[in-house]
């Protein structure tokens, strides 16, 4: 009776499947302009960035919140991650006494990057004249949001370019 119980034991953990994360949309990490991080975890952002789940940034200033998708990710060092949104048509809030509009801002395009270190910059562009109208870099808070699929697993993800993988010593040296 007793093997029976070890070997019943020993069948249900070993028939275990690997810890999981939530699915959806998740706040995975927050950092404040200086890069120090607030809550989350950047292990977590990378393996998620390795792994190709969806990304999300946040930002806001003045009283506005900004939230878009990371169209572009880089990884550097395995440290840091950085992330572009595509240019969206320009947009400026419009507060009268009484409401509140947010209008289009003629002719302009803008584009952001973002990085877990807290730098950001962004671009204007003047569509039209196909021109650079203003640019900004400065150091930003950024939160970061991951769509994670059903059943995703908790693993950490192995890098997609490393020291001694194929054609490492052939870019290494430009």
């Amino acid at each position: 009776m007793i093997r029976f119980f070890i070997l019943s034991a020993i069948l249900l953990l070993g028939c275990q499947s690997p810890p999981t994360v939530q699915s959806g949309w998740q706040l995975v990490l927050k950092n404040d302009a200086e890069g120090k991080i607030v809550s989350g975890n950047k292990e977590m952002l990378i393996d998620a960035v390795r792994l190709g789940y969806p990304v999300r940034i946040g930002w806001g200033s003045n009283r506005i919140e900004h939230v878009a998708d990371a169209t572009f990710l880089t990884i550097f060092e395995g440290k840091e991650v950085f992330a572009q949104i595509k240019p969206i048509i320009g947009q400026r809030p419009a507060v009268d006494s009484d409401s509140l509009k947010i209008n289009f801002r003629t002719n302009n395009k803008w584009l952001k990057m973002a990085g877990t270190n807290g730098f950001s910059t962004s671009l204007m562009t003047d569509y039209l004249q196909d021109s650079i109208v203003g640019n900004n870099t400065r150091y930003n808070a950024t939160t970061w949001y991951v769509n994670y699929p059903m059943n995703a697993p908790k693993i950490q993800a192995q890098p997609l370019w490393r020291e001694g993988s194929p054609n490492w010593e052939k870019w290494s040296k430009k």
